[in-house]
């Protein structure tokens, strides 16, 4: 079964909700005003002012995997859709059909030309799960268990960059780092990339942003064949995430 790299890593770089405080909380701030030491609080703080005022949100995404294992890195194409506070939605169209939906404490992924569909539930454990694979954290945990680099170009209209080094030794086993390209006008990731403690890198690159558009509810439900195989994980029962 071919399987999507896991999105709830990019569920929450996409959807973060800063949780950090900042001395300059004026929403018009900006990285390239201050001095170099307060940067990054305040691309934090004007992040976590424009992506409180999202109810919904879709983008188109590109998904490109280098790894051991493949004899080429592999790109996949699709949509990304939320809408607040817990439903998402990742629809792969190419050159797989793939849709994997994360609502509050289950994540389904169907993978429909295989007829088969796996069900993850995560239950009581859920914010420590997803605070790892991403989907319920929030930049202040990520600033908590990585160290941070901001780089700022001279021109404004570029990319703000953020490299994320692991700062202990049990994340380090699963990811050895991340980097994040956030749009200087939207103050939204554009780019984002993971690499995994084996080597492995994958990338999300975001284009077409539409926020608050509204995002129809439906979108939220799969509607599953009768005959399709469904393998069901439960989270609950392991332990040893961190």
């Amino acid at each position: 079964m071919k399987r999507v790299s896991n999105p709830s890593l990019a569920t929450l770089l996409v959807l973060w909700t800063c949780g950090v405080s900042g001395a300059i909380a004026q929403e018009e701030a900006n990285p390239w005003d201050v001095e170099p030491t307060a940067r990054l609080e305040v691309l934090v703080e004007r992040m976590r002012l424009e992506q409180e005022k999202i109810r919904t949100l879709e983008a188109s995404f590109v998904q490109r995997k280098e790894s051991q294992l493949l004899l080429e890195p592999e790109e996949s194409t699709g949509v990304f859709s939320y809408a607040a506070p817990d439903r998402v939605r990742w629809e792969y169209s190419d050159p797989t059909s793939i849709s994997l939906l994360i609502h509050g404490d289950h994540m389904t992924t169907w993978y429909r030309d295989l007829g088969q569909v796996e069900q993850v539930e995560i239950g009581r454990h859920s914010q420590r799960v997803l605070e790892y694979l991403g989907a319920g954290s929030s930049l202040a945990t990520l600033i908590e268990y990585f160290d941070v680099r901001l780089t700022l170009s001279d021109d404004r209209s570029r990319p703000m960059h953020l490299d994320l080094d692991p700062r202990f030794e049990r994340v380090a086993k699963r990811l050895s780092g991340m980097g994040i390209w956030v749009d200087p006008e939207s103050y939204l990731p554009i780019k984002l990339r993971y690499i995994e403690a084996d080597g492995d890198v994958t990338e999300y690159e975001f284009t077409d942003y539409r926020v608050n558009e509204g995002v129809d509810s439906e979108l939220f439900v799969l509607e599953l064949p009768e005959d399709v195989e469904v393998r069901t994980i439960d989270l609950t029962r392991r332990a040893g995430l961190y």
